[in-house]
């Protein structure tokens, strides 16, 4: 019975890793270009609001 569900589990891993060979080469390269602008704008905002934090207390230290 054990051997059964071994054979199973191992046919579900073997199938999920064949639904990312499925993707078209285009979905590949778009998902990296996805997260670097995600990232890139993310970066963005963290360094205003950090010169904008450094702004306030340069002008609240007067």
């Amino acid at each position: 019975m054990s051997v059964r569900v071994r054979r199973g589990a191992r046919a579900g891993a073997v199938q999920r890793r064949r639904a990312t060979s499925r993707m078209s080469p285009r979905a590949l390269y778009a998902r990296p270009m996805a997260l670097r602008q995600l990232y890139t704008d993310a970066g963005t905002l963290i360094r205003r609001g950090q010169h904008e934090a450094a702004v306030a207390h340069h002008q609240n230290s007067r």
